[in-house]
């Protein structure tokens, strides 16, 4: 498996219980994921566990092959080598949409840089937009600026934080297949959280519930109600 998590456990400072309880996934390279769950149901805490934007009280997470997170080990979040798209995008409102990218691109002379600019830009359809700023562009195109920048330095693993919920319904259901294509297109292993059922069964290749910090399998779910309503 390409991604391990096991018996993860994580609980805010004073709080009672565990907000995340003996959490297990395991995810095959090249996999979209979707974690699926209400508000508080501990699905976004999951990836800030796995960027290292939170330490978890036990269990393991591993990335190809190599132990992120363990009862001896910690690797800071900018050694993990995760790209992340968040919630409201995140981009810097003081930089052009080419800047934005080359932000994430340290490790990159001037000339690899402009032609990985180039390469992302092309795949989210926004080459015409290098210039402009954050704020001269629609939802739909922030968010794939966003996308552009956690893909620009090849990440090993892409994490997104409801990534539709700040667009229309008409946008969301053209930028949901848009997305898919350009994961699929880079073959990066992707986790992304939502709420809403239709978004995790158009893009995910598996669904995962999240239900009191745990999870469960979606069609698994499926298959036991089917069960029970048959025994009704």
């Amino acid at each position: 498996m390409f991604i391990q998590i096991e018996d993860l456990c994580f609980n805010y400072r004073n709080a009672k219980e565990n907000i995340i309880q003996n959490f297990n996934l395991s995810i095959d390279q090249g996999e979209i994921i979707s974690i699926l769950g209400e508000s508080g149901s501990g699905k976004s805490t999951i990836l800030r566990l796995l960027c290292g934007l939170e330490t978890p009280s036990c269990g393991t997470i591993r990335i190809s092959n190599n132990i992120m997170t363990d009862d001896h080990h910690f690797v800071l979040p900018e050694k993990r080598g995760i790209g992340i798209v968040f919630q409201d995008y995140a981009l810097f409102p003081h930089m052009t949409v080419s800047e934005n990218i080359k932000f994430g691109l340290k490790g990159y002379d001037r000339k690899a840089r402009k032609k990985r600019i180039e390469e992302v830009l092309d795949l989210v359809n926004m080459m015409n937009f290098m210039k402009r700023y954050p704020h001269e562009l629609s939802g739909g195109q922030q968010q794939r600026i966003a996308l552009a920048r956690a893909l620009a330095p090849k990440p090993t693993l892409l994490l997104l934080d409801e990534p539709f919920s700040n667009l229309d319904a008409d946008l969301q259901i053209k930028i949901r297949r848009e997305l898919k294509d350009i994961i699929k297109k880079t073959g990066t292993t992707s986790i992304f959280v939502t709420h809403d059922h239709e978004d995790s069964h158009a893009i995910a290749d598996r669904i995962i519930t999240m239900r009191d910090g745990a999870a469960y399998d979606w069609e698994s779910i499926c298959t036991l109600r089917r069960e029970q309503e048959h025994l009704v």
